[in-house]
């Protein structure tokens, strides 16, 4: 009878641990890029910095160029919030095959996780402002408790203010809203898919740095700080919005 039960409790034991391995394998199929990139220091690609990767066949000219995006992004969020408290990981894939492993979109993509960020740049994406638009994002997630506190349209443009690509912002606003006459509704921008790569996508992004570039521009850091701060405290977005700029404007008078 001994016999017996210990041979059952082995049986049970090796199906548990057959079963957690392929639970393993079966997300490691599905999520094959966003482990690859939580993995990256365990394969062949070369660390040139602290949290920084890049293709091991990379000449020494271009992996100083990538250090110094990396450098003058992370100052670009530090002029932001004052100091930069995130330390995403940067993942450069400059071929095809290396992109094929990390993301699929040719300018990049970013995995956000409870314990960091990281970012992976393609080739058109192999500038200081992707990199530090990316880096926006992953601050505000590092300093906010909940990143869904605030509406997509306010992390875009702020990514957006920092990134300095969407140029056309107060032109686009001026057509859209017949030059101030008709509101937006950014309701309709709180959303990942008006952001994703489609025929609006350039003008809600002109939107929203339109927008948060305003608000920024009355409030500053210590107005984007007090907003963090309060959110965290579990108050609403909307109306700290709209406070902390009243606040700001009645403080320039």
């Amino acid at each position: 009878m001994t016999l017996r039960r210990s041979k059952r409790i082995k049986i049970i034991g090796f199906s548990t641990i057959l079963g957690f391995v392929l639970i393993l394998l079966l997300l490691y199929l599905i999520y094959t890029k966003q482990t690859n990139a939580v993995l990256v220091k365990f394969s062949n690609m070369k660390q040139i910095a602290h949290n920084v990767y890049v293709e091991p066949d990379i000449n020494e000219s271009e992996q100083a160029e990538v250090s110094h995006f990396v450098k003058t992004s992370a100052e670009k969020i530090k002029s932001l919030f004052s100091q930069k408290e995130s330390i995403p990981v940067v993942i450069y894939a400059k071929s095809n095959e290396t992109l094929e492993n990390y993301a699929d979109s040719d300018i990049g993509q970013t995995y956000y996780y409870p314990w960091n960020s990281y970012i992976v740049i393609g080739p058109r994406g192999y500038n200081v402002n992707v990199i530090a638009h990316e880096f926006t994002h992953a601050e505000l997630r590092k300093r906010l408790k909940n990143s869904s506190k605030v509406p997509v349209w306010f992390d875009e443009g702020l990514a957006a203010m920092v990134d300095g690509r969407f140029t056309d912002y107060e032109k686009t606003w001026s057509i859209q809203t017949n030059g101030g006459k008709e509101p937006v509704d950014f309701n309709l921008l709180d959303s990942h898919s008006a952001f994703q790569a489609k025929a609006t996508s350039t003008m809600n992004y002109e939107l929203a740095c339109y927008e948060v570039s305003r608000w920024y521009g009355i409030v500053g850091t210590p107005g984007l700080l007090q907003l963090i701060d309060s959110l965290n405290e579990g108050e609403d977005f909307s109306a700290l919005y709209k406070g902390i700029e009243s606040n700001g404007a009645e403080k320039t008078e």
